[in-house]
C-alpha cells in the first residue's frame, strides 16, 4: 500500500469527519502518525462541513 502524504492523510481525515466514519478516522491517525491535536481539528472541519450540507440541503428542500 502506497503511504499518504501528510497533506493527503490530513484530508482523507476531514473526509472521515464528514462522513462521521470513526474506524478510517482511527487508522489514518494511526498509520500516518499524525498529532491527535491536529487529526481532531480535521476530524472537527470535516464534520462541520457535514452539518453545513445537511443544512444548506434542508433549506434548499424548504425553498423549492
Amino acid at each position: 500500500m502506497q503511504k499518504l502524504t501528510r497533506k493527503e492523510a490530513l484530508q482523507a481525515i476531514r473526509g472521515a469527519g464528514a462522513r462521521n466514519d470513526k474506524q478510517a478516522f482511527m487508522r489514518l491517525y494511526i498509520e500516518n502518525r499524525i498529532s491527535l491535536a491536529v487529526a481532531n481539528h480535521e476530524w472537527t472541519a470535516g464534520r462541520k462541513f457535514a452539518t453545513f450540507i445537511e443544512t444548506r440541503d434542508a433549506t434548499s428542500q424548504q425553498e423549492t
